[in-house]
């Protein structure tokens, strides 16, 4: 029954579903795909820094490009973010939602492995005191020129606690939405793409290494996350007209899988701006958000909104699910592992070694990935899930044992 209720006490204590929609929603459970698509947006992050460091993307050539390209996978973490959160909010069982367990439970899942990693590389590279408080603080993105090179990916997870915080707002809002008209929510978010797409137009250029990086915050990132909560919408609306031309699309995995393929590798041209830091322009930044947000699509659409096919069958083989399970401590350590074998090899950066980085650096990474979820990860998301007064959004979602949220990139 709709209450009165000023935003903020709803945001607080966020009712569900009501039992109509709830009784409508065809909501799948939690499947290996998910995790094994993890493991591939881990896997384009890891590829795209060793290429980087070893200067591979420049003497490359097309796969030295192809390779560059791989920050899309920070865009196919924050897609699954937005699917697997929203859908979560989507899914709570019983009348209200505790917002605070749902804060508690992401920020066990992200800051503690953060933390630890975060500590490792100012005991190993003594950085500027503003600097670890700042990236302490998940603030860095906030601030110019705030860099800790061998920790550099962690910009990512400040702009993954920016959604964090603000997705429970949006919740409240589209459930008020969808108690007027259920197909409401989707027509929303869909029609909110062009603005977030053009928030990415309006973020002032600038190099990434002195300046304040605007492209990192929400604004300019939210096309990502709502893609993924389009997604969501679409799983549970399935009358919606959006959500069933999506199904008709994603039936069949080849051609959508194809068309990510194309995509990628248009972004590997100048259209999608520098392949390596540097100034990118606004119409650059939005064409490579653009595209990044279909090839996110691309994969995770066919995994929700498809049928079980070969795509499904190969994301969910033990090998790439188990990948994808430990795949945010690989997603931690792999630069400072990288940064490490530069500093005790003596070898020069941008100086080649490409096989010889991923050889050496590969298996360690994993295995600090493995005790890392195994010892710090899984024991926070444990501890958080006692302290629960009731269930928390996404926990129908993620099952325990507790998977990698969606590690950005």
């Amino acid at each position: 029954m709709e209450t009165s209720a000023s935003l903020p006490d709803r945001v607080r204590m966020l009712p569900a579903m009501d039992s109509e929609h709830r009784h409508r929603a065809v909501l799948p459970a939690h499947v290996a795909a998910l995790d094994g698509l993890r493991a591939v947006a881990v896997g384009l992050v890891v590829l795209t820094h060793a290429a980087y460091l070893t200067g591979f993307v420049n003497s490359g050539g097309f796969w030295g490009a192809l390779l560059g390209r791989g920050d899309f996978g920070v865009a196919l973490f924050f897609t699954l973010s937005g699917y697997l959160l929203h859908l979560g909010f989507l899914r709570a069982p019983g009348e209200r939602l505790d917002i605070g367990t749902y804060l508690l439970r992401r920020a066990a899942r992200v800051l503690p492995a953060y933390w630890v990693v975060l500590l490792v590389v100012c005991v190993a590279a003594r950085p500027d005191a503003r600097d670890v408080v700042l990236h302490a603080l998940a603030l860095q993105i906030y601030a110019p020129g705030s860099q800790i090179p061998s920790f550099s990916p962690a910009w990512s997870i400040a702009t993954e606690l920016s959604f964090y915080a603000v997705l429970p707002i949006a919740a409240a809002l589209l459930h008020r939405v969808r108690r007027r008209n259920a197909d409401a929510p989707l027509t929303l978010l869909t029609a909110l793409l062009p603005l977030a797409l053009a928030c990415t137009w309006l973020a002032p250029s600038g190099d990434l290494r002195v300046d304040t990086p605007y492209e990192r915050w929400l604004p300019a990132r939210s096309a990502s996350f709502l893609i993924g909560m389009i997604l969501a919408e679409a799983v549970v609306r399935q009358s919606h007209p959006l959500a069933r031309r999506l199904r008709a699309w994603m039936a069949a995995p080849g051609p959508v899988l194809a068309l990510g393929a194309a995509v990628y590798a248009l972004a590997t041209t100048p259209v999608a701006g520098l392949l390596t830091l540097g100034i990118v322009s606004g119409w650059q930044l939005t064409t490579k958000m653009l595209l990044s947000c279909v090839f996110a699509a691309a994969l995770l659409g066919p995994v929700v909104l498809g049928s079980r096919g070969w795509w499904t069958g190969w994301l969910s083989r033990p090998g790439v699910v188990w990948v994808g399970r430990i795949s945010y401590g690989i997603f931690l350590w792999h630069v400072p592992v990288f940064v490490g074998l530069y500093a005790v090899t003596g070898v020069d950066v941008f100086s080649g070694g490409l096989a010889a980085l991923l050889a050496i650096g590969v298996p360690i990474t994993m295995a600090l990935a493995a005790i890392s979820f195994a010892w710090i990860e899984a024991p926070a998301i444990r501890w958080a899930s006692l302290r629960r007064r009731s269930p928390a959004a996404g926990e129908q979602v993620e099952p325990q044992p507790p998977r990698s949220a969606a590690p950005p990139g």
